[in-house]
């Protein structure tokens, strides 16, 4: 039984792989170079160590993504404030430019002077226009700045879908770090997301009877990079002693014994500091 095989069955591959070829000419000359790129090109991951142990861990490379959305919720109370403010601290550190686009209003620069940031680096943005702050938050990501914290109310984030993935693609061209802070992530910024973390308050820390922190459990509930679902605890103290030791104002539990504070002399002079 002999097997014929026809000229079409040989020219197949080769017609597919023409037509294909001018698709992505015709693509580059419409488009751009950049609109379409073999993977092979594409640059490596990079990571950007936080500082924060908990967070370096549990996003699987040993920091926040470059040219990534991230994410950090979690209700009232339970510390993503202070963890989105140690982080920020941590970037006007080492990042020419950190902005903090803040709709609601709600970014306190003095809490933020507790984690010791680089003044000169840091720049606000406020807008009650969901549709600017997307505009503004784009714009940024695309020149390049290196660390965009977006504080969103529940509105603006709500409102964000029409421009979540035009904030995702100037990041990845740029490499800018963008991080939002919800309460509760809606469907679309949860969809954008590459990395998503979860705040949740398991406990007060009260010291010779005054409250002087809180507890949190950190969990990862969305990844891109690495698996999801690790935890991992998270100890907040308030500005008193946060002010006097910024590397303790966040960190993992068991890294110091609980209910051993600073000494009496070290609170009154920072105290007469403060004052």
């Amino acid at each position: 039984m002999s097997t014929e095989i026809t000229h079409a069955q040989i020219t197949q591959p080769d017609i597919a792989q023409s037509r294909v070829a001018e698709a992505i000419n015709a693509i580059h000359l419409r488009f751009g170079e950049h609109a379409l790129t073999p993977v092979g090109r594409l640059p490596a991951l990079e990571a950007w160590p936080t500082g924060v142990g908990v967070v370096d861990r549990l996003t699987g490379i040993g920091g926040l993504p470059r040219g990534r959305l991230a994410v950090i919720q979690g209700r009232s109370t339970c510390g993503k404030s202070s963890l989105s403010l140690a982080l920020l601290a941590n970037a006007s550190r080492e990042f020419a430019e950190a902005v903090v686009i803040d709709p609601g209003g709600s970014f306190d620069p003095w809490a933020l002077l507790e984690f010791r940031p680089q003044l000169e680096a840091l720049t606000v943005i406020r807008s009650a226009d969901p549709a600017t702050t997307g505009e503004a938050a784009i714009a940024l990501a695309k020149a390049g700045a290196g660390f965009l914290l977006l504080s969103l109310p529940a509105r603006v984030a709500a409102a964000a879908e029409p421009w979540l993935a035009l904030l995702a693609s100037a990041a990845e061209r740029s490499g800018a770090i963008v991080v939002a802070v919800v309460e509760a992530a809606p469907r679309p910024l949860a969809h954008t997301s590459s990395l998503s973390l979860e705040l949740e308050r398991t406990g007060w820390r009260v010291e010779r009877g005054q409250l002087v922190g809180l507890r949190a459990r950190v969990t990862c509930i969305k990844n891109k990079l690495a698996l999801p679902g690790g935890q991992g605890e998270l100890e907040v103290l308030y500005p008193l002693g946060a002010g006097l030791f910024p590397e303790r104002a966040l960190h993992e539990i068991g890294e110091a014994k609980i209910g051993e504070g600073p000494k009496e002399g070290e609170w009154q002079r920072h105290l007469s500091a403060v004052v």
